[in-house]
């Protein structure tokens, strides 16, 4: 790197000072201002840059998007039909249903009873069994085995949960639990 002569540098400071007197006080507003402009153009040169690559960043987001492979549109039967058929048939009822049960002793909860009655929902080609179930045990337990199974089990309802404790502070809870099962087609 080269070095500067400070002789050389004075002199170009005291020809700068001389120059910036002789313009007079306008000159002095003119300097101000340029130094200002070139301050403020060095700040934003950097913001802008910023925005640019974020901006560049979003439209090859869009782009990909874009080019995505559309899916077909269903026509409001097509829609329906694969709605339907996301539903257990009425086959595998029992399947689903000990799967619910499966899931409870994995949790180390064991239904006391259960009540199930079923019926037909009007305009569908569903039915929906209602088990009413009973338990003790811990409410993480509890919650747990509930998630778990509203997760796996796409035509599982929860309708009602009612939860009774013989202390604000015990674990163990009395719940009882009713949950909706749908189901396609005639039981």
């Amino acid at each position: 790197m080269r070095r500067i002569d400070p002789i050389w540098l004075d002199r170009r400071r005291e020809q700068f000072m001389r120059a910036v007197m002789r313009a007079g006080w306008a000159g002095a507003v003119g300097v101000a201002l340029l130094a200002f402009a070139l301050a403020f153009g060095l700040s934003a040169g950097g913001e802008q840059v910023a925005r640019g690559e974020a901006l560049a960043a979003e439209r090859a987001a869009l782009l990909k998007v874009a080019a995505a492979p559309v899916a077909p549109v269903l026509s409001p039967r097509d829609q329906l039909s694969a709605f339907y058929a996301r539903f257990a048939p009425a086959s595998e009822l029992s399947a689903v249903l000990a799967h619910i049960h499966t899931a409870a002793a994995d949790h180390g909860l064991l239904p006391e009873r259960g009540d199930y009655r079923s019926a037909l929902v009007a305009g569908t080609p569903l039915v929906r069994i209602t088990a009413t179930l009973p338990m003790q045990g811990d409410f993480d337990a509890v919650y747990a085995w509930l998630a778990q199974v509203l997760a796996e089990q796409p035509g599982a309802a929860l309708e009602q949960l009612s939860i009774k404790r013989e202390r604000a502070d015990a674990r163990q809870i009395s719940a009882d639990v009713r949950l909706s099962v749908f189901v396609r087609g005639g039981v």
